[in-house]
C-alpha cells in the first residue's frame, strides 16, 4: 500500500472548497485501493488502510495531522455511518 504513504508525504490535502478543491492525488488513491481489492470485502479494504497507517505512525514516517488530512479528504465521500467509523478508526491511529 505504498500509495498512501506517497499520498501523504506529498502533501494531498483538501483545500477550503470542500470535495471540489481535493487535490487530483486523492482520486488516484481512492482509484488504486478500489482496483486492488475489487472484489474483496469493505472489510478487507479498511484493515489495509488501518495496518499500513498503523506502520507508518510506528515507524515514524506518518502524523497525527496527516492522519487527520487523510480524514478530512475522504470524509465527505462517506455516509454518516462509514464516517462515525472513519473518526473512530482516526483516534485510535492517533493514540499510537
Amino acid at each position: 500500500m505504498q500509495d498512501f504513504n506517497d499520498y501523504v508525504k506529498n502533501g494531498g490535502g483538501v483545500s477550503g472548497d470542500g470535495v471540489e478543491g481535493m487535490d487530483k492525488n486523492l482520486f488516484s488513491l481512492v482509484n488504486s485501493l478500489a482496483s486492488r481489492f475489487d472484489g474483496k470485502s469493505q472489510n478487507d479494504l479498511i484493515l489495509a488502510i488501518y495496518e499500513e497507517a498503523k506502520r507508518g505512525k510506528k515507524n515514524g514516517t506518518l502524523t497525527n495531522a496527516e492522519i487527520d488530512n487523510f480524514g478530512a479528504m475522504l470524509s465527505p465521500m462517506l455516509d454518516d455511518k462509514k464516517r462515525k467509523m472513519l473518526k473512530k478508526i482516526i483516534a485510535e491511529l492517533k493514540e499510537i
